[in-house]
């Protein structure tokens, strides 16, 4: 029998569901269409939305603070269930609750000893970047263009000049065809194309500094004249990405994070160019062989902002460094998949956050496909990626990605007017 004053048809069912609010913007527009007023959607915007920040090398008595501190707030935080029994040892906690509980928690952090002051620090940085009250794009210049972040997803291009790439085997090995290929990506849509000229799969052996000189530094000056978008060198060589700048390329794509030329980074700091940072563990001759990680992520994290920091105190601005979780690089299929799941726990280290997946071998294990076959694997990658917040896309099938692309784009919101200049 329905309660009294219960009619008992389906339009008096009360129809709870979930809402799914992913930014502030979200949650401003879910108030808005309510009808609230300005003042309660700027105060309840923040409520809604939630977050799980992990914090590494807290001091186990810092550890009970914060979860004090937390639970006073609202909020929760999670520590190991024998941080009583840590004296000296540091141990890492979860900090859970709305974005309001967070900052509050945060400023309460402030005044606490222990080392919790420079946390609130990193904290209050952490939630500014991850929850600006209104969305901000960056510029970052790339010689005499500038790539634009926080609105649309860029596309960039890839054109391997080698003949052994596993997209397209010696395919472009002709400079006539790999120059009509990155012209073509420019027309398809592409924001920048990437240039390389020794290839990195798994097991490839390097090629000498004269030989990938003479693949894409000619290529290179063929196109700087003609391309109106930027063009990338994909080299750890420091002299290769000497030339390749002298040549008009604008940016440094290393797949070592200056790791193998020491001087890639006075290099890239001399010039200003803009450098990203790519995960590789060990090197392609022995990458894949048996990769292993304690935590994929947090691995993989902790290196990439290890690498920016050198970067940093190489004279890099801070400002012109893109980071790449580098998927396929060192990694088996559960690393990957792991990878392109937890996309949006790398948006906290702070730089603009480039993938790619096109084609890789973890796509085809999945599928069983072979590269050839392996475009709309590619484009669910893409599409998942887009949705967990990176910034750029690095793909081969530049006409169908860039519509996968414009559509992903579209359901998250982004703004599709900003991009490239």
């Amino acid at each position: 029998m329905p309660e009294k004053g219960e009619g008992k048809g389906r339009g008096t069912a009360f129809n709870p569901r979930v809402i799914r609010v992913e930014s502030q913007s979200d949650a401003r527009r879910l108030l808005e269409e309510l009808g609230s007023d300005r003042g309660g959607v700027l105060i309840m915007s923040r409520k809604m939305q939630h977050a799980a920040i992990a914090v590494e090398n807290v001091q186990a008595r810092a550890a009970h603070i914060v979860k004090q501190v937390m639970l006073s707030k609202g909020g929760e935080c999670a520590t190991p269930r024998d941080v009583f029994l840590k004296t000296t040892e540091p141990v890492s906690v979860i900090m859970m609750g709305t974005v309001g509980q967070l900052r509050a928690a945060t400023r309460n952090l402030s005044v606490q000893p222990f080392g919790l002051s420079r946390l609130a620090r990193e904290l209050k940085a952490l939630l500014e970047r991850e929850f600006p009250d209104r969305p901000s794009l960056k510029s970052m210049p790339a010689g005499r263009f500038a790539l634009e972040f926080g609105g649309r997803t860029l596309v960039m291009g890839v054109v391997n000049v080698t003949p052994d790439s596993f997209s397209d085997p010696g395919e472009l090995f002709d400079r006539a065809i790999a120059r009509k290929r990155a012209i073509d990506m420019a027309h398809a849509g592409a924001d920048l194309v990437d240039i390389g000229g020794e290839s990195t799969r798994p097991k490839a052996d390097p090629v000498s500094l004269d030989e990938e000189i003479e693949r894409t530094v000619p290529l290179i000056e063929s196109l700087a004249g003609e391309l109106e978008i930027p063009i990338s060198i994909d080299t750890y060589k420091a002299e290769v990405a000497r030339r390749a700048l002298d040549a008009g390329a604008s940016i440094v794509n290393d797949v070592s994070a200056m790791r193998f030329d020491a001087g890639m980074a006075s290099l890239v700091a001399e010039r200003g160019a803009p450098v990203i940072l790519m995960h590789m563990q060990g090197e392609p001759r022995n990458m894949q062989e048996n990769p292993l990680y304690d935590d994929v992520v947090a691995d993989i994290s902790r290196f990439l902002l290890d690498r920016a920091s050198f970067a940093q105190e190489a004279g890099i601005d801070g400002g012109r460094i893109l980071v790449d979780p580098g998927i396929g690089f060192g990694k088996t299929l559960e690393h990957n998949l792991e990878i392109v799941r937890r996309l949006d726990e790398f948006k906290s280290l702070g730089f603009p956050l480039l993938l790619g997946t096109s084609r890789k071998s973890f796509i085809g294990k999945v599928l069983e496909m072979p590269e050839d076959r392996r475009v709309l694997g590619t484009a669910a990658t893409v599409a998942i990626a887009i949705a967990r917040g990176v910034d750029m896309v690095r793909v081969h099938d530049v006409e169908e990605m860039e519509q996968v692309v414009r559509m992903a784009d579209a359901v998250a919101g982004r703004d599709r007017s900003a991009g490239a200049s």
